[in-house]
């Protein structure tokens, strides 16, 4: 058995002629958080619908947890808890109660429901009525609904959009103590690149349909390397040493463009321009959405 908790083979789901997820293979990690990254209308939502069973796929096949999806529906949906578009609850109700009808509703223990308010940090409002919440601790209302079944796996679609600052650090620091401490395996879709970039282990990103990276972070990030940019007393001769000693550099304008990697490190390009007098020295870093341009053309910017 594999250590993936989901995997897919050539995933494919058409609306008439359009092409809305076209034959993806994801690989999603166990106990990891995993970031499905996209433009508004990649794709996301339609292939996190076929993993929940909510539509069916044209093409392909999904594994979960090592069961087939189209033999297993049951046991397997048992085991996921999940956030799309949205929570729905019953705002004339408080939290507890909610929890209450859902426990009733799916034959869960009923005292699970005080831990989980805890863990989502709701348990101080869990009389009050949910209407009168913040958008924020609606979407923790809504993640409480999804672990009150204990789940193996979380699967969230946009689970930050419309948040405050404050709401998405609740919620980011909410994934990954869910992640690290209960062992949960999160698959999270966003178009907030630096979201993702903040708490994911692993990243796909789909562009039209298509799945055009997968791997860790520390791959995609490897994608735009760390610059400095340097200002010495003299430029040639800084450029013709750092140029033979292997240094990807070019002169641009008044300053040394100098890429970083495993070879040519900060410390090593000190030691390089040592004999010359540096004036002046910044470092850029590339965000994930500068990552996410490169990979995909302007035509997949958010």
């Amino acid at each position: 058995m594999s250590n993936y908790i989901i995997e897919t083979n050539g995933l494919t789901r058409r609306f008439g002629q359009h092409v809305s997820v076209d034959h993806i293979d994801l690989r999603v990690p166990e106990g990891k958080i995993y970031g499905f990254l996209g433009a508004n209308g990649a794709g996301k939502t339609t292939t996190i619908r076929m993993l929940l069973s909510l539509i069916r796929a044209d093409e392909g096949s999904v594994q979960i947890m090592g069961r087939s999806l189209e033999k297993d529906r049951e046991k397997i949906l048992r085991n996921i808890g999940s956030l799309v578009e949205g929570p729905s609850y019953y705002g004339h109700l408080p939290a507890y109660k909610n929890l209450k009808i859902i426990c009733k509703l799916m034959d869960l223990p009923e005292e699970d429901i005080d831990k989980v308010l805890d863990i989502v940090r709701l348990a101080p409002y869990k009389k009050q009525t949910v209407k009168g919440y913040s958008l924020g601790m609606k979407q923790r209302l809504g993640i409480a609904q999804a672990l009150i079944r204990r789940p193996k796996l979380l699967i969230l679609d946009e689970p930050i959009n419309g948040l405050d600052p404050a709401g998405i650090q609740e919620i980011r620091n909410l994934m990954l103590s869910l992640c690290h401490e209960q062992g949960i395996t999160i698959f999270l879709s966003s178009h907030i690149l630096s979201e993702i970039q903040s708490i994911a282990d692993e990243i796909g990103i789909i562009q039209n349909g298509k799945l055009i990276f997968q791997d860790s972070i520390q791959e995609l990030e490897k994608k735009s390397p760390t610059k400095l940019f340097v200002r010495t007393e003299n430029q040639q001769e800084a450029f013709r040493v750092l140029s033979s000693s292997g240094a990807d550099v070019v002169l641009q304008g008044e300053e040394l463009l100098i890429s970083l990697n495993g070879q040519m490190d900060q410390a090593k390009v000190f030691h390089l321009l040592q004999p010359f007098s540096v004036q002046h020295m910044r470092e850029s870093t590339a965000s994930l959405e500068d990552i996410f341009l490169a990979l995909t053309g302007t035509e997949g910017s958010l």
